[in-house]
């Protein structure tokens, strides 16, 4: 008896080890691509499984292993693709093994728990409910002790002895996992809400200025590409507060912001971040435009959608017209980008002192609007 408990320990520390481990690999490795993330999950399950083939409880002659438990979540939350991944890497190293009972336990114990999980979920969408985690293990669990019944000597017997605490155990056990999982996932949830709420203006959506800078700086080695910070004014900004309100003046820089972000992000010749500089104030990095006149064109473009774009009120009873003032400069000293920050607010300057709804330049007033 103390052999099994010792055994069964055994295999929950590992689950639980790798649980941990994945957690950690999720934390540290937030920003990395998707890609990169399941493989590192795919290496840490498989590791978790394998390791569990030379621990096995041990029951008479009947031995088994809690497998099925992280190879079924897997499937659940990580899909089809990495599922099947380490199902396939798990199974041939447990044929690879070789014994009497290898090729019963990677078809029973592995692929028939791991389709019928991933079948039921694409079917019923499941959404990572407890009530129906736990039919799924239970079912699973039913098909995993099938050889017991069909290929032990007095299976029958066998299994009425020992499904019970068997089927406790792992209920147990799953359900004390699907806890863990929940309060990491929430963790991770959290944390990433913080950290989005760290990069970006909570009205926008934009990225804020420090972050904005940050991001701007992974494009000072492309040296093939011309970039330019373009600082965007909403013109008579007060005006419109004091006419529609706080409320409709917070609905109009979304809008425009909205707007922007759909006008430059789908134009697939130019590289664009965006920010919100501060009040009605938004900046934008450009680049990978072949002259002035091409970056030019791209921003009349966009000042005249803005100024043909009728924004409404909370209300939906007023439409507003909106225009913009732009001051461009070209990103000259990437050590001291606050120096461009500065030119292009002092084109944006020009801008506005001469009418306001047009473009400057470096102090070089370009695409005045028709009269």
């Amino acid at each position: 008896m103390s052999n099994i408990i010792q055994s069964c320990l055994s295999n929950i520390a590992i689950i639980f080890l790798m649980h941990l481990c994945i957690t950690t690999w999720l934390n540290r490795n937030s920003n990395t691509s998707m890609k990169h993330t399941q493989m590192g999950v795919i290496a840490i399950v498989s590791l978790a499984v394998i390791a569990m083939f030379y621990l096995p409880i041990q029951y008479g002659e009947y031995r088994f292993d809690l497998r099925l438990i992280p190879l079924v979540f897997l499937a659940l939350r990580w899909g089809l693709r990495v599922g099947l991944t380490v199902l396939f890497i798990t199974s041939a190293w447990r044929l690879a093994l070789g014994g009497e009972g290898s090729m019963p336990g990677v078809v029973f114990g592995m692929i028939l728990p791991v389709c019928f999980a991933i079948l039921y979920s694409s079917l019923t969408q499941y959404k990572g409910k407890a009530k129906s985690l736990m039919f799924i293990f239970t079912v699973c669990w039913l098909i995993s002790d099938l050889p017991i019944i069909v290929f032990v000597p007095d299976g029958w017997t066998v299994f009425k002895e020992i499904f019970i605490i068997r089927y406790v155990t792992f209920i147990i056990i799953v359900y004390v996992l699907y806890l863990f999982i929940v309060d990491s996932e929430r963790q991770i949830q959290f944390k990433e809400k913080l950290q989005y709420l760290a990069e970006h203006d909570d009205l926008t959506g934009l990225y804020n200025m420090r972050c904005f800078v940050e991001k701007i700086q992974q494009y000072r080695r492309n040296a093939k590409q011309t970039p330019y910070l373009v600082m965007v004014d909403v013109d008579y900004f007060k005006a419109i507060n004091d006419t529609y309100g706080h409320l409709n003046g917070d609905l109009i820089l979304k809008g425009v912001a909205e707007l922007i972000r759909n006008k430059l992000l789908n134009n697939i010749n130019i590289t664009v971040e965006l920010g919100r500089y501060g009040g009605e104030e938004f900046i934008l990095f450009i680049s990978g435009m072949e002259s002035e006149v091409n970056i030019l064109r791209v921003l009349e473009e966009l000042r005249q959608e803005i100024e043909k774009n009728h924004f409404y009120s909370l209300n939906q009873k007023e439409a507003i017209r909106v225009t913009v003032s732009m001051g461009v400069s070209k990103i000259k000293n990437w050590d001291n980008i606050y120096q461009t920050v500065e030119a292009a607010d002092q084109s944006l300057y020009i801008s506005k002192e001469h009418g306001r709804n047009r473009i400057c330049l470096e102090e070089s007033l370009r695409f005045q609007p028709s009269m």
